[in-house]
Order: C-alpha cells, then structure tokens, then sequence
C-alpha cells in the first residue's frame, strides 16, 4: 500500500519504466494480429468475390460453346484450385464430357472433386456417385464398387449408395449380394419415393429361376 498519491504515481513510472517497453510490444503485435487478420479476411471475401463473378461468366461460354468451353473450364479449375466454385466447374465439365462420350476425362474430374473435397462437402456425394455410374456405363463393375465403398458419405445417401450397389451385383450375376444390398437401402429409407427398388427385389427371384 501507499501512504500518498505521490508514492502510487511514483510506483507507477517506475513499473512503466520497467515495463512500458513490453506492453508498447505486446500492443503492436496485438494490433498486427488483428489488422493481419482483417487483411486476410478481406483479400478472402475479394478472391470469392471474384472467383464467383469469374465463374458467372463462365456459364455463358458454356452456354454458347458446350464442350467447346473445355479448355476455359479446365483453366478456371486450375486457377481456384480445392474452391467449391472449382468442384462445380469439375462437375460440370465431367457431364459435358460424358455427352461427348469422353469417359477418361469424366472420371478424371470428378476424381479431382473426390480427392480435394472436405468430407462435409455437399458435392462430394455427388462426384462420388456420378462417377460411380460413369463406371458403370462402361461396365467397370469393380471400379465403381471401389469408387462407392472407398469414400464414407453421409448416411442421407446410404439408400442411394446400396440401391447403385444392387444394380452392380445384378450386372455381375451375384443375385445374392444384390439382395442383400437392397434390403440395406429399404432399411435406410430407399423406398422412400423410389417404387423401382421394391421392383428391382422382387425380380431377383425371376433372374435366379433363369439362371
């Protein structure tokens, strides 16, 4: 304690003479901190900005182009590298490609999409099974069936994921293991607006008896 103003003012330049160098520190990196983080934040919400107009622009040349908009798409893709708006060029330039029967290249983007996409992203279902049926289309059986147990995707599509299972099975001749796939996606709401999969069950006892 102090007996006068004196003695606590006194006190006081004291510690500032001991101190006041830290604290003049320890302010000037606090404001870098915040400032630095303000930068970022706005040279973020500059590069989505722009990104985003970016991409706006692309749709008219894929309007007007399709296919042709190939090599534009692929350089947006490159230049915004792991973005969602670089997911939907990827997608986008994949079903163009699948319309020109250009399969490798399909794969390939959405193969990107799968790889770069956080596991939380809402495209990352939708690579994943896109490519899934590319794969199919192509008679890759096994490919696709590494393509849909390799990725975890959110449970909302397991129905999704068992019925495509199901149709591979069925291509493949192993009734049993299409069965079993889907009575999983009945258990996990397949039936659900989608009459087809009760059909698809129901025929595997024709396919067997034909076998």
């Amino acid at each position: 304690m102090y007996d006068t103003e004196e003695q606590q003012v006194e006190a006081i330049k004291r510690w500032w003479q001991e101190n006041g160098n830290f604290v003049i520190v320890g302010i000037a990196v606090g404001l870098a901190v915040v400032l630095g983080w303000r930068l970022y934040q706005d040279n973020e919400l500059s590069n989505k900005e722009a990104a985003s107009s970016s991409y706006q622009a692309l749709q008219t040349s894929i309007d007007a182009k399709g296919y042709g908009a190939a090599a534009e798409l692929q350089a947006y893709i490159d230049s915004n590298k792991g973005s969602n708006y670089s997911f939907m060029a990827a997608l986008q330039l994949a079903k163009l490609a699948v319309d020109g029967d250009k399969f490798a290249e399909a794969e390939a983007q959405l193969s990107y999409v799968i790889s770069a996409a956080a596991a939380n992203n809402p495209l990352l279902p939708v690579a994943v099974l896109r490519l899934a049926r590319i794969q199919v289309t192509q008679a890759k059986y096994d490919e696709a069936l590494a393509t849909l147990t390799a990725t975890t995707l959110d449970v909302a599509f397991t129905a999704t994921v068992e019925e495509l299972k199901g149709d591979i099975y069925v291509a493949q001749n192993a009734t049993e293991k299409a069965r079993i796939a889907y009575q999983a996606a009945i258990d996990n709401g397949g039936l659900e607006n989608n009459a087809v999969l009760q059909t698809k069950i129901n025929q595997l006892s024709v396919i067997e008896a034909a076998q």
